[in-house]
């Protein structure tokens, strides 16, 4: 409201009238170019105004600006990682949601039934979503061992090697609950031209075949098409603990639960529910590229082009350590440092900014708030405050049309936001960097060219 712009704005947009909405509303309708420019600028204020709300598709819009930031400091990002935790039958959710539950004496037939599980959740968005944040905070300090405290990042060596930064974007599925997308940054990862150099090296290319044996796996041995088939799923199995790893049997009850929790989890099934859409010559593909690629072993050549071992063409990747330790689906994809990473690099972008579904016509909103806004500001002279009232109440129409799930609301109410990142991002004005420049250095007016 104290740009100047918006003060010598102002007198336009104090001039549109409820039926030029009318007419902008139609043309919505019918997905055609909005032709007034007076309500242009109205949109255009609103749409500047919800830059600074949570949630809105302008606020997620600056993510963009903060990945690549990150990329210009650390690079390119070397895995691209989701994960979707159990709020439904994890036990350290029902802890949570009030159940009296003894995590160091832990009885999966002990405490509430599958339906009671789900029912507290279903009740208690709250914690539904502290137990997400809880969880994703847990899985960064302890399994990849990164922290940050205050303005500082503090990192060792976790599970995936040393990471120096990450960016994830947290969103609902249909039933409400949360996961997160999200980019990491290894340290000591070479730039696009030392990777493909060094990709040459036979060497150099089985130490990243090991590096995916260990962290990014599509198979696990004895578990075929056939097992699959015979095995059931497991959809409580995420209501236990994880493996104790100073327990003398450790490496025996891990592979067994892992074995456990990718067929229960990692299976992919394609279905028009979920994945089948149709593409632009009308076939109905899977939208998540199933079926995936056989490979008798892990590969990795010369270009950077890989493929963890797969023997089943509709198993997922995941991580290990997550799948053992959170029994939740999960999905990891290795970047080489080259076009896979700037495809990746690009659809995360894009993927995380884009704007969310709507059901509303917004120019139909604004048209009824502002007949309200004109019965309910009689009192006000001042044009600036006038238009300031109407942005606000225009805001709020649009706000109150988002759907959100109950652990959305909740994370937004207490400040937790839609995104998890390590760093901390301040926005760069070109227009004031310009001018100091010229100040500084004034001969640039006179040399354009230069």
């Amino acid at each position: 409201m104290r740009r100047k712009d918006f003060e010598r704005d102002g007198y336009i947009i104090n001039s549109i009238t409820v039926s030029d909405l009318k007419q902008a509303e139609k043309e919505e309708a019918e997905h055609r170019k909005i032709s007034n420019p007076r309500v242009h600028l109205l949109r255009k204020h609103v749409f500047a105004v919800s830059r600074r709300i949570m949630g809105s598709d302008n606020y997620r819009g600056q993510y963009r600006g903060f990945i690549w930031g990150t990329c210009l400091c650390l690079r390119g990002p070397s895995l691209w990682i989701t994960i979707n935790p159990s709020d439904t039958h994890d036990p350290v959710a029902q802890v949570f949601a009030g159940e009296q539950i003894n995590m160091d004496d832990f009885f999966p037939d002990a405490g509430p039934d599958s339906n009671r599980r789900a029912q507290n959740i279903a009740k208690d968005p709250f914690a539904a979503a502290k137990y997400f944040f809880f969880i994703i905070k847990a899985v960064l300090s302890t399994l990849f061992q990164i922290d940050v405290r205050g303005n500082r990042v503090h990192s060792g060596m976790g599970m995936l090697g040393c990471i120096s930064g990450y960016f994830g974007v947290i969103e609902a599925q249909g039933r409400g609950s949360l996961h997160v997308h999200m980019m990491i940054w290894l340290r000591h990862t070479p730039n696009m031209h030392d990777m493909h150099v060094q990709l040459q090296n036979g060497e150099f290319r089985t130490r990243i075949k090991e590096y995916i044996r260990q962290n990014i796996r599509a198979h696990v041995e004895g578990l075929n098409e056939e097992t699959i088939r015979t095995m059931p799923r497991e959809s409580n199995l995420p209501y236990s603990r994880p493996p104790d790893p100073d327990s003398s049997n450790w490496n025996i009850e891990n592979q067994a639960i892992e074995r456990r929790v990718v067929r229960s989890q990692q299976v992919h099934t394609c279905n028009r529910a979920t994945c089948l859409r149709f593409n632009q010559h009308g076939q109905l593909v899977c939208k998540r590229r199933a079926p995936w690629l056989l490979s008798p072993t892990d590969i990795v050549d010369e270009h950077g082009r890989w493929n963890p071992k797969r023997t089943y063409a509709f198993l997922n990747n995941f991580c290990p350590a997550i799948t053992t330790t959170l029994r939740c689906n999960n999905d990891i994809k290795f970047l080489t440092n080259g076009r896979d990473t700037k495809d990746v690099t690009w659809y995360f972008t894009d993927y995380s900014t884009k704007k969310q579904n709507k059901n509303n016509n917004v120019s139909a909103l604004m048209a009824g708030t502002l007949l309200y806004h004109q019965d309910h500001s009689n009192h006000l002279d001042d044009v600036v405050e006038r238009n300031r009232l109407l942005l606000f109440r225009c805001q709020h129409s649009i706000n109150r049309e988002m759907e959100h799930s109950g652990p959305q609301v909740i994370a937004y109410l207490m400040g937790w936001g839609d995104a998890i990142y390590s760093h901390h991002y301040v926005p760069l004005y070109w227009f004031a960097l310009k001018s100091h420049l010229l100040r500084v250095f004034p001969e640039l007016n006179s040399n354009k060219e230069k």
